[in-house]
Parts: C-alpha cells; sequence; structure tokens
C-alpha cells in the first residue's frame, strides 16, 4: 500500500469538490464505495454530510435495512426476487426505478459497511 499525507485543508478541498459531484449527479452517477469514503471523511473531518444523509435519513446499516424492508414490504417479496422482477420485467413506474436504483445500492452500501470494506482505502491516525 503506498500512503499518501495530505493536510486537512487538501482532504477538505477534495472531499468539497466530491460534493458537487453528489450535488449535480446523484443518483444516477453514484458509486456505492466513493459514497461510503466521502460520508465517512466528512464525518471524521467535521464536515457538512452529503444530501443523501438527509434524503435517507442517515447512512448506516439500519438505514439501508429499513430502506430494503421498506422496498420488500411494498413489493411483497424478498428484495432479491424485487431485482430479478425488475431487470427481467422492466420498471414501469417511477417508483419501480427508484426502488431498484434504490435496491441495488442500499445492498452494496450494506455490504461495504458490514465488511468494513472501505478501510483498504484510508485510515484515520
Amino acid at each position: 500500500m503506498v500512503e499518501i499525507c495530505f493536510s486537512r485543508e487538501g482532504v477538505k478541498k477534495i472531499l468539497d469538490y466530491a460534493l458537487a459531484h453528489c450535488r449535480d449527479e446523484c443518483p444516477e452517477k453514484r458509486d456505492p464505495y466513493t459514497c461510503v469514503i466521502l460520508v465517512k471523511l466528512r464525518e471524521i473531518l467535521g464536515l457538512e454530510p452529503p444530501p443523501c444523509i438527509e434524503d435517507y435519513g442517515g447512512f448506516d446499516e439500519k438505514t439501508f435495512t429499513a430502506l430494503i424492508k421498506d422496498i420488500e414490504k411494498r413489493w411483497g417479496m424478498g428484495i432479491e426476487d424485487v431485482l430479478k422482477e425488475l431487470k427481467s420485467k422492466g420498471a414501469r413506474t417511477l417508483q419501480d426505478k427508484i426502488d431498484l436504483v434504490d435496491a441495488e445500492f442500499a445492498l452494496t452500501v450494506l455490504r461495504i459497511l458490514k465488511n468494513r470494506e472501505e478501510e483498504r482505502f484510508f485510515k484515520v491516525q
């Protein structure tokens, strides 16, 4: 692993720059790994959270587990079956499209958080 050191101000500038991507491109062009890292680093540095924190009501396992349960309840089936259905038949309504995007994102974020996969990208000392 290569270590790169930035000043707090340098990291803040990069995170503020990334926040512009959140505001302008999310959810169409979001990457779950980057989202997790952005949220965690902004939290560590005491910076304003990305807009998705307000949208989702948080950015933790509890929040994304609840989101998946809401989708499952709406569809009356498990999340994997919901995804199969949406991928095979296509999203017909705006809610279907939202459910597809949110389900895929939530499942990936949960996996990242549970396995602490973001730790391969940075460590705080």
